[in-house]
Formats: structure tokens, sequence, C-alpha cells
């Protein structure tokens, strides 16, 4: 675990075919040299905390000093549910707006880590960089011939960031690791939504595209988590789809989990 071992003080008496003490300083230097040269230079691991969230990954740490060492963290988000609370102002009046999304796609995660005691054991400080890539549907209801379109929007989200975290590791058995860690970032994204839906037509998509800008006017959304994502669109419409962009916004970027892995 991570806990250093006790001093030990004993008499140092010279008996018959002990070497002297410059040689046995030298004994020990060689062991622990010996030791450095054999003890484990990467872990690979998996996040067991991520199956949870329908995630899965793989992650790669690699030794490059005594306290030091760097990683990468590569997977893939398999669809899940969330569930999107936006509040904000429209029509002079304050509404609320909820739905469910389902992002999927790749993220990747390169970072540093400094141990204060030894690389791989026990505390250690934490920076990393994040980027993904997040395809989603965004369901909506359109009102045409006095009836509803229920429709999804098709959406894409991709940012890249970084952060710090905290984290502990050590082994449960030999050559056998656990990792607990958490982290928090920002990133810097892109964010595009679109309908093409066979339902509509060329003046459909016209009204969507002057809502969105209407929208922009009159509304003024924050998205849990997200803040203003949804301000200063950029909408256009043709006679098969109509689609807007959002630019440069932020995104939080969270980090964390608990990971086993082996040792080599």
């Amino acid at each position: 675990m991570c806990r250093n071992n006790p001093p030990t003080h004993e008499k140092a008496t010279l008996r018959r075919g002990t070497p002297p003490a410059p040689l046995a300083l030298q004994a020990q230097d060689g062991a622990g040299l010996a030791s450095d040269l054999f003890s484990p230079k990467r872990v690979i691991k998996t996040n067991l905390a991520g199956y949870a969230l329908l995630s899965v990954g793989a992650n790669y740490e690699q030794k490059v000093g005594l306290k030091t060492t760097v990683g990468l963290l590569a997977g893939y988000k398999l669809p899940s549910t969330i569930h999107v609370e936006a509040v904000g102002n429209l029509d002079g009046e304050r509404q609320t707006y909820t739905g469910d999304v389902e992002p999927q796609g790749l993220f990747i995660n390169p970072y540093f880590r400094f141990y204060p005691k030894e690389a791989f054991k026990c505390f250690y400080i934490e920076a990393f960089t994040r980027y993904f890539n997040y395809t989603f549907l965004v369901p909506y209801e359109y009102e045409k011939n006095g009836g509803i379109i229920n429709a999804n929007l098709d959406g894409k989200a991709s940012a890249f960031g970084g952060g710090l975290g905290l984290g502990v590791q050590f082994a449960i058995a030999p050559r056998v690791f656990l990792d607990f860690n958490a982290g928090f970032g920002m990133a810097v994204g892109n964010v595009h939504l679109e309908t093409n839906d066979p339902n509509l037509e060329l003046e459909d998509y016209l009204i969507i595209k002057h809502n969105i800008e209407q929208y922009q006017d009159d509304a003024d959304v924050q998205v849990f988590m997200l803040g203003d994502i949804l301000t200063d669109p950029k909408a256009e419409a043709t006679s098969s789809k109509a689609w807007a962009d959002f630019d440069n916004k932020l995104f939080p970027i969270m980090r964390g989990g608990i990971s086993i892995g082996y040792a080599f």
C-alpha cells in the first residue's frame, strides 16, 4: 500500500566474512539499481467505472522518470441517454426546456503524472488534455397542416481542451494495480445541428432557419453544465435540409474512474 517502511536501527558490528562498509554500500546501490532495472515500466488498464456509463476504452501508462509517467486513454462512448435541461426567457416568460439526447463517439485523453513517492505508486497529480467527437439525436416537434410531426435533429459535437486531476494508484497483487482518479477541465469546440426530415419542404426548412434566428433574438437560454452554448448560431436552409452551427463554445470535461491494470 502507500506507506513508508519505518527506519531500523541496528548496531554495526564487523564479523569475519562481512565486507567493509564501502563494499556493503556498493552492494545496496547495486541492489537498488537492479530493482529499478527490473521494476515495471508500463501499465495497461481499463476503467471499470466507465462500463457503468456505457463507455469502453483502454489506458496505457509509461514510466519516463523515477516519479513521472505519461499515458494515453482512448475509447468509445456507446449510446446512453442523458437528460438535458435548459432555462431561458422567451416572449417575456421564464421557461424550462427538457429533452433526452444519446451521445456516442470517440474520445482521446493524453496525460502526464507526477508521483511524489515513486512512479505508479500512491498519490499523484495529473495534467491531461482531451479530444472528443460525438454524434447525437435531438428530438423535436414540428407543426404542419394542423398536425404534429415528431422528428430528430442530427447533432455533432467536437472539442479539444485540458485540465488537472488527482488520484492514487497501488498494487493489489504482484503486477496488478488499482487506480482511482478524478479531474476537471474545459474544452473549446463546435456543435452542428441539422434536420433533413423527408416530410418537410423548402418552405418548412426556411421557417426553421427563421425560427433559429428569431430564437436567438428572443431567448437567453442557459443549458445545464454547458452555459450559453446555444447563442450566436449560424443558420442556413436549402430545399432538402436546415442546419445551425455553434462555433467556439466552451464545454466542461470531466475525468474520473476506477481502473485495474497489469504492469510489465
